[in-house]
């Protein structure tokens, strides 16, 4: 079982990302749990311990940069960052924490299609960053 958190403000995306998800992963082998914030996202990520993160960077209490150097710091969870903040800035500083991918909103079939083979293998780190 692939234990999965979003992290995201927006109800829709959340669901957005779910849907995407339960269309690419083989039936059942998902957990799919849900936080709204990022405090809320990292105590789910200290008693879930997921495998997987989708994390927005724009967040209100704790923003999503802040909870992947904490979250880095406790687990090996890979970390997807799905963001509309698609400024050189912002993508370098991601890139910098070695998260697996930085995918620019909207999510699409293609782009989930590629995290999910990549959820799939195992490969939390993998080679290079997934950029999509």
């Amino acid at each position: 079982m692939i234990r999965i958190l979003v992290v995201d403000d927006s109800v829709f995306s959340q669901k957005v990302t779910a849907n995407f998800l339960n269309r690419n992963l083989p039936y059942g082998t998902a957990e799919i749990n849900f936080a709204s914030d990022g405090e809320e996202g990292l105590e789910k990520f200290r008693t879930l311990k997921p495998d997987y993160m989708f994390v927005d960077l724009l967040m209100p209490k704790l923003s999503g940069t802040d909870l992947i150097r904490a979250v880095q710091k406790e687990g090996d969870t890979g970390i997807i960052v799905v963001t509309a903040d698609v400024q050189k800035a912002v993508r370098q500083d991601i890139e910098a924490l070695n998260v697996m991918a930085f995918v620019n909103k909207p999510l699409n079939a293609e782009k989930m299609r590629l995290l999910c083979d990549r959820m799939v293998r195992n490969d939390k780190n993998g080679s290079e960053l997934l950029s999509l």
